[in-house]
């Protein structure tokens, strides 16, 4: 503000000021014939920028000569012995450059360059300390303020050197505040480097918020979108829907994918690739094989235009995904054919540029040794993996948690599940506390933040009022559809019922536990008799038809405020909203009668010629006597004095 003060009063005054601005350009011309005022490059700054980011021989431009004694002497100096690679003599140079009277405005730039340059030659280590006060003065000299590939060169010392991308964030944060003079692009590009960096960190909460800010940066600037303005947009929107997919939100996830799948300006970047992988995938994961299929049928006729380098793993994504595909579909034979491609390139010591293929390979080889019978082995396999914390992320192991309970409930081996079960319960948290966290911060964010410092300084004080409640109004509009969009992420649905799943009933034990559990509720626990025989019998793609067509006839049962949650595997969860115990037990009736009447076969089962259903239920007094913990663990406990009086029958559970 006052700089910006004193401009204009020189501005307003010039005219009456003409013997003053005269003295004050004679001195100027007189003291220095060489000077930069930050916006100009000078010639040593021109050399240095060729010599550091071109490469090439050092030449020092020699007209018009350095004072001695002067910032610029001093610096070159220091530059002939880094030349001869005495790191420790060119540091202290580097270093006493700094308080010497200058009049480059480059040479504090170069200057905290070459410190972190000698820093990294001397120790190892880039020097935070150095790239911080390099990016400030750069910040304020024009000439290139806006070149972002200096300022990667800059900023990777401590990016690759010390893995410290919290470091890298906030300086990067700090330039963007403090450039004054940054473009459309460079802002972008700012955040999409941010947001790349937190993304890689897993610090996702703090990436998606700086992908959707450069969404609306660009969008709101789509009048001059160029080339390069479209290509961060795309990168923002690929990160975004990476996110979604890794917040198990597949659906958002497929539409950000199908966008950015054939567009102009990423045909030659990875970026398609990628998404025709992950858009598969996400096909899979809801149960999808046929859309899976023809995504993957598209990017194989693309895969000859992919770099030698990365083409081999391609094409391993792309088998490990057709194996995964034949196995929903129930071809053994073809998902074995595509097996035995993928494991090809894993055998070897390739590495894994693009995807965390070898961790799938691993994981899809142990479903097919399950689906194929080979039970003893797949369960081996995945015990082994479980020791091995560190090699596999945090869905990985949700999925080899998940794949190993369902062998052990198959196999008898309930005593083996608590253990699985807490740490899927921890995994869960973590997953909820992330969405959580997201929740709250983009609330925050976008309360404070957003608009409305992008609008201020165009506010004229006659409608400031106006212009002000339209804005508030337009922010907490973007507010509602970006959190909207963020609460879709959290995918509390079971992907092959559709119905919900343990996530949804974690979300409601908090809320009960903190407010207390309903009066007049109850708990249905239910279990599909010999299912593991049904499975035996007529394979797991028809077992798993069942598992939708009871979680929809279980749907169909309830009254509309009843919530129906797959607890795990064959077992279901209702949970019954304002219902007196007579209520609840022709709820029970009703779903025995709706599977009844379905009359899905079940040649092997040991108490019908079709599915039949164990339940258990719990309810709850209208005294608020137990906790929704209870009520379930005692509904589980009914569940299984059904199974012990020969199932397909309802227990209620009585204190005696």
């Amino acid at each position: 503000m006052g700089k910006r003060y004193i401009k204009q009063v020189l501005k307003q005054y010039a005219p009456l000021s003409v013997p003053f601005v005269i003295l004050i350009v004679a001195s100027l011309w007189i003291g220095n014939m060489y000077k930069t005022d930050g916006s100009r490059e000078s010639a040593l700054a021109h050399s240095l920028y060729s010599f550091t980011v071109d490469g090439g021989d050092w030449e020092v431009p020699v007209n018009p000569p350095y004072p001695a004694g002067s910032a610029e002497e001093v610096f070159l100096k220091g530059m002939e012995l880094f030349i001869q690679e005495d790191y420790e003599q060119a540091q202290q140079l580097f270093h006493k450059s700094l308080i010497q009277p200058r009049t480059d405005a480059s040479i504090p730039i170069y200057a905290y360059y070459y410190i972190n340059e000698c820093n990294i030659k001397l120790t190892g280590r880039g020097s935070v300390s150095a790239v911080t006060n390099a990016l400030s003065f750069m910040a304020k000299y024009e000439p290139l303020a806006n070149n972002m590939d200096f300022l990667w060169n800059i900023l990777q010392t401590i990016v690759f050197s010390d893995r410290e991308y919290e470091n890298a964030v906030a300086v990067m944060e700090t330039y963007l505040n403090r450039a004054k003079s940054l473009n459309i692009h460079s802002q972008a590009w700012l955040m999409n480097s941010m947001a790349m960096l937190e993304y890689n960190g897993a610090e996702y909460v703090q990436s998606i918020r700086r992908f959707y800010d450069v969404e609306i940066l660009l969008s709101n600037n789509s009048q001059v979108l160029t080339s390069e303005l479209k290509f961060e947009l795309l990168f923002a929107r690929e990160y975004i829907a990476n996110i979604k997919f890794l917040l198990e939100d597949y659906e958002g996830a497929i539409v950000l994918y199908t966008r950015l799948i054939g567009n102009e300006i990423i045909q030659d970047n990875f970026t398609n690739y990628i998404a025709y992988i992950n858009l598969a995938d996400s096909y899979l994961r809801l149960g999808r094989p046929q859309e899976a299929l023809s995504t993957i049928r598209q990017l194989q006729n693309h895969v000859s235009e992919i770099q030698e380098e990365c083409s081999k793993e391609i094409e391993a994504n792309i088998h490990d995904i057709l194996a995964n595909i034949f196995m929903l579909e129930g071809n053994l034979y073809q998902a074995q054919l595509h097996l035995q491609q993928t494991a090809a390139y894993y055998q070897g010591e390739n590495d894994t540029i693009l995807f965390n293929g070898r961790q799938a390979a691993i994981i899809t080889r142990c479903k097919y040794l399950r689906q194929s019978g080979q039970i003893s082995e797949a369960q081996a396999l995945l015990q082994e993996l479980l020791q091995q914390k560190d090699k596999f992320q945090m869905d990985f192991r949700r999925d080899i948690l998940l794949l190993l309970s369902e062998i052990y409930k198959e196999t008898n081996q309930e005593e083996k599940l608590t253990p699985i079960y807490q740490e899927l319960l921890e995994i869960d948290k973590e997953f909820i506390k992330i969405l959580q966290n997201a929740y709250l911060e983009f609330s925050e964010y976008y309360r404070e933040n957003n608009y409305l410092r992008q609008d201020n300084s165009r506010l004229k004080q006659g409608n400031l009022m106006a212009i002000l409640g339209i804005v508030i109004i337009s922010s907490w509009l973007i507010i509602i559809l970006i959190l909207f969009r963020l609460l879709s992420t959290k995918n509390i649905t079971d992907q092959l019922t559709g119905i919900y799943n343990r996530k949804k009933l974690m979300q409601l034990l908090r809320t009960y536990r903190r407010k207390g559990t309903p009066e007049a509720f109850g708990v249905i626990m239910l279990d599909i008799d010999y299912f593991k025989l049904y499975n035996d019998t007529y394979g797991h793609v028809k077992g798993d038809a069942v598992l939708k067509q009871v979680a929809h006839m279980l749907t169909e049962s309830v009254r509309s405020n009843d919530i129906v949650i797959r607890y795990g595997g064959e077992e279901f969860l209702v949970l019954l909203n304002n219902v007196t115990a007579v209520v609840a037990q022709s709820v029970c009736q009703r779903i025995h009668q709706q599977l009844d009447t379905l009359h899905l076969p079940h040649k092997a089962s040991k108490v019908s010629d079709h599915v039949t259903i164990s339940m258990g239920l719990c309810h709850q007094q209208d005294q608020n006597t137990f906790t929704m913990d209870k009520l379930i663990q005692q509904a589980d406990t009914s569940l299984y004095k059904s199974k012990e009086a020969g199932r397909n029958r309802t227990t209620l559970w009585s204190p005696t």
